[in-house]
């Protein structure tokens, strides 16, 4: 009998019914034999099995998927077949087309279920910064090992970021549109102005410095809700989970902006944790007096070798810069530094 691609599916829906002759699964299987063949065979066979569950195709109309049978296999010896065709085509070309209905309505999402806020997340790795502008015009500076998560479109209520790490704002003005910046703790609100935020996970304090404007602070419980003035610090404890704000010099807390790494009178475990994010580095102290110590100084463009030797000299500190180890994927580990008392 002749060979053609229609008298093999042919038999590929008697094997389904398990009705084949011996030799017609003779012929399927030497039919089989040629690559190109077996791939079409498993592909069938996949999809055969994928919708054998699929039991809606009862309320089918069985001739009209009959004549989808005809107009496929119509040739010298189709004929002989349709009679038969009628319950098999119900077998395989009736699922066949339900199981296109069932992907199509599986993939399609009623706009309802579709979320009408798209976010997207920067993160800055340790040892860079940068700078961008969100889609309201706010502009952001965002610090070493820092995330901000922010909508690509903002709703027509307020404009609500999420902040883990550090970031310099300078807010566009919309008074009807109020700024949100959200961190692990506290809610900042403004509506137009200029401030630096510090609230890295891993810090016991979230740091809010304000240099132009006005902002609301407040907990996530709602207490601790104050406003506060150009020039003024608010310093958030998570540990005892309250809010102290004062007038300060502000230089320290926005300088990073600027490449600079500015340090005024503060303990030695701030220190190395900016230190740590901005050279990418992790220091290992020996010591735990050490973190007690307090720091003056202000560096700006100086390498890591260079900062560790000025800190040696202004503080009772040893350091030890150990050897670059590499994992498992043969990628080199964070570089360690130890400190030690002199």
């Amino acid at each position: 009998m002749e060979e053609n691609s229609s008298y093999f599916e042919l038999l590929f829906v008697k094997e389904i019914e398990g009705t084949l002759t011996g030799p017609e699964k003779a012929e399927l299987t030497e039919w089989l034999q040629n690559p190109q063949h077996g791939i079409v065979y498993e592909e069938q066979k996949k999809l055969w099995a994928s919708v054998g569950d699929l039991q809606k195709m009862k309320t089918i109309d069985k001739k009209k998927a009959l004549k989808k049978v005809e107009a496929r296999l119509f040739g010298r010896f189709a004929i002989l077949y349709l009679k038969k065709l009628e319950r098999i085509a119900a077998v395989l070309f009736i699922p066949l087309l339900l199981a296109a209905f069932w992907m199509l309505y599986n993939s399609y999402q009623p706009a309802n279920d579709i979320p009408e806020t798209v976010f997207n997340t920067i993160e800055v790795p340790p040892g860079t910064r940068s700078s961008f502008t969100l889609p309201d015009g706010t502009f952001v500076y965002l610090n070493a090992g820092s995330a901000l998560k922010y909508p690509l479109n903002f709703n027509k209520g307020e404009r609500r970021v999420e902040l883990n790490g550090e970031a310099w704002f300078e807010v566009k003005k919309d008074p009807d549109h109020p700024f949100v910046v959200s961190t692990s703790d506290i809610n900042i609100k403004v509506l137009g102005t200029s401030f630096n935020c510090s609230a890295y996970t891993n810090a016991e304090q979230i740091e809010t410095a304000l240099v132009e404007g006005k902002i609301e602070i407040s907990g996530k419980s709602g207490k601790n809700q104050f406003l506060m003035e150009p020039g003024e610090l608010a310093v958030f404890s998570r540990q005892e989970k309250t809010i102290e704000k004062a007038q300060t010099n502000l230089d320290k807390y926005i300088a990073w902006k600027s490449g600079k790494l500015m340090f005024r009178d503060d303990p030695m475990i701030k220190v190395i944790e900016k230190l740590g994010r901005w050279y990418r580095v992790e220091f290992r102290v020996e010591n735990p007096e050490i973190l007690n110590y307090t720091y003056s100084a202000t560096f700006s463009g100086e390498s890591l070798d260079q900062v560790l030797k000025m800190l040696a000299l202004s503080a009772p500190i040893n350091f030890s810069i150990l050897p670059r180890e590499k994992s498992a994927d043969m990628e080199y580990e964070t570089q360690i530094i130890k400190l030690s008392k002199k």
